[in-house]
């Protein structure tokens, strides 16, 4: 018998009756460990999107008064708003520095924030 022969005997044998190969099982691990916390992440954001309050309802004239001054502070604004999702869920407050307006709108971030659809407005720290 050559050195060849009797290794590949050997790993043969080894590999017919002692190894045993867990399969996809080995990788579970790894997957399981960046799924989970992935799937974590991602269920503390729907669990925090469900638990949105809205603040109390101020009037036309208190948000008029923390918009002006917020603009002439040049200070950081929350807007909570009014309006809801398709399923229900209060949207999550806008917040940023008051742009301008136009028409019946502030400009936040170059979005559109109506007017009408705000529910309350407070002085942020981002």
């Amino acid at each position: 018998m050559t050195k060849e022969t009797s290794d590949s005997n050997l790993i043969n044998q080894f590999l017919k009756y002692d190894y045993h190969d867990r399969g996809m099982m080995k990788w579970q691990g790894f997957y399981l460990s960046d799924h989970t916390s992935a799937r974590t992440k991602k269920s503390n954001e729907e669990k925090s999107k469900q638990t949105l309050t809205h603040a109390i309802k101020m009037t036309n004239r208190e948000i008029a008064e923390v918009t002006n001054s917020a603009i002439m502070k040049s200070t950081p604004v929350s807007i909570d708003l009014s309006t809801k999702n398709i399923d229900g869920t209060l949207l999550e407050p806008v917040t940023g520095l008051i742009d301008g307006w136009y028409e019946d709108s502030l400009i936040i971030n170059d979005a559109k924030v109506n007017i009408a659809d705000i529910h309350a407005i407070y002085f942020s720290s981002y």
